[in-house]
């Protein structure tokens, strides 16, 4: 079986145990993937639209990195945080700057895009049967419960589009991506670790880092 077929019906299989429905949309790998592998120093780049939480996964992605045996640096210690929302460098400058980390890739988690949809349910009204009293038409017809009612609500459902890239530093070219949607997750922190994990599993797969 072709292992990136197997890598992509597994790691959707793993998405899914994850409390929220997950599914893999596109994958991509260079075909010279290799030709400079293995990379030891990652620079990470997290963007979502909440920063806190893109700093919180940032965090945790390197760290995830370095517990494996490979170097990593956080995009928080190069740019200020609202580097993503000015254009106060070149992409040149840029590269630069990620160069002096001594980091040779750059491992980007983006969440393009959030929808939500929001629904009401209905009130509801029922009367318990109790199934005892239905030997005889009479016991039915002369049985009497109370009403249950349950409220009308509303509850919103939440998809995330998430995209992750793993590009070459020096040739300033993409190796690896892949995109994925994530329905209604318990936790987008959570959800990252684990899918983190498994991303790194195949990047080690693919040959692209040693650990």
């Amino acid at each position: 079986m072709n292992h990136k077929l197997f890598f992509i019906g597994l790691l959707s299989l793993l998405l899914i145990g994850c409390g929220s429905n997950q599914k893999i949309t596109n994958s991509w790998i260079n075909p010279q993937a290799t030709e400079n592998s293995p990379y030891k120093s990652i620079f990470v780049i997290v963007m979502a639209q909440n920063k806190g939480n893109s700093f919180s996964i940032e965090d945790r992605l390197a760290g995830i990195i370095a517990s494996r045996g490979q170097k990593a640096v956080v995009s928080t210690s190069v740019f200020p945080p609202s580097f993503t929302d000015a254009e106060e460098f070149t992409r040149e400058q840029m590269a630069e700057a990620i160069k002096r980390t001594g980091c040779d890739a750059v491992f980007v988690l983006a969440v393009l895009d959030v929808k939500k949809e929001e629904f009401y349910q209905p009130s509801r009204a029922y009367y318990p049967m109790n199934y005892g009293m239905y030997g005889s038409y009479y016991g039915y017809y002369h049985y009497y419960s109370p009403m249950i009612y349950s409220p009308g609500y509303y509850t919103t459902d939440k998809t995330y589009y998430i995209e992750t890239n793993f590009y070459d530093l020096e040739e300033d070219k993409l190796l690896f991506s892949i995109q994925s949607e994530a329905y209604n997750p318990s936790s987008l922190d959570s959800w990252f670790d684990k899918y983190s994990y498994d991303l790194l599993n195949e990047l080690k797969t693919e040959g692209l880092i040693e650990n």
